[in-house]
């Protein structure tokens, strides 16, 4: 009898604590505040791109009805990045119903080591036009260089346009913008590098095989080499027009979407 007790206690005590803590994470998630798509909880983002990003996705969800959110915090609480994102996305219902085709753009700007968080959570109904490796290169290209060297309206805004041509052109919808420059990247990238090594191996292989012969074949035979297959894989952003939208209301996220597989890419910065 007193195993049984035990065991029900230890079973109430379990449930206690998961229920707590499943409160508590819950409780950690920011409530989106009147005023736009940007949610700027960490109070980075100057004013004039803030209402740029909000004008762009007012014209963008009356497009296509799709959204795209930025969204800032101090810290994710000990939430990893990936997972945050999607619970914000399903819980603030970003996306229309039927199409699911909400995109967080999400970072963490807190002091403690290990708690500046990048990710870039989209809804299921966009995962084929924005798949992880095409993420992934948006933001090692232009949102995590520019973000460690404290450009975070260039971060942000850069992200945002290549993401949003690439949701108008899924719509064919044409109210794309010019696309941002590339920052300018210090010291050699990593396709630099692989280059640098082939190129080395191929001098030191034609060293190798070109001297010391001996006069035995009446000449020698020339190696040749496929150069071929060392493209970036970096899909193209076309621009098509620029276009302004009147008016900058904000009707909150109402499409009553959010449906997300984790679909996305994350990095630490």
């Amino acid at each position: 009898m007193k195993k049984i007790h035990l065991v029900i206690g230890l079973l109430f005590a379990w449930m206690l604590v998961f229920i707590t803590s499943a409160t508590t994470q819950a409780a950690t998630l920011p409530k989106p505040e009147q005023g736009g798509y940007v949610q700027d909880f960490a109070g980075v983002l100057s004013t004039d791109t803030k209402n740029e990003l909000n004008e762009l996705s007012k014209k963008l969800e009356q497009g296509t009805g799709a959204q795209i959110v930025v969204l800032t915090v101090d810290t994710l609480d000990g939430m990893d990045a990936a997972s945050y994102g999607t619970k914000i996305i399903r819980k603030w219902g970003i996306g229309g119903k039927e199409k699911n085709n909400g995109v967080l753009i999400l970072a963490s700007f807190g002091d403690a080591e290990g708690d500046r968080d990048l990710h870039i959570t989209v809804g299921q109904g966009l995962e084929g036009a924005l798949p992880d490796g095409k993420i992934g290169r948006i933001l090692d290209e232009y949102m995590v260089p520019n973000l460690r060297e404290g450009n975070y309206d260039a971060a942000f805004s850069s992200a945002y346009k290549l993401i949003y041509n690439i949701v108008a052109e899924e719509y064919n919808w044409d109210g794309t913008v010019e696309n941002p420059e590339k920052p300018e990247e210090e010291g050699f990238s990593p396709l630099m590098i692989i280059l640098i090594v082939i190129a080395v191996l191929i001098v030191y292989s034609m060293i190798s095989k070109g001297g010391g012969g001996s006069g035995g074949s009446g000449g020698r035979r020339r190696r040749t080499y496929d150069y071929g297959g060392m493209g970036s894989g970096w899909g193209s952003f076309n621009s098509s027009g620029r276009g302004r939208s009147g008016g900058s209301g904000f009707g909150g996220f109402t499409g009553g979407g959010g449906s997300s597989a984790g679909g996305g890419a994350g990095r630490k910065w």
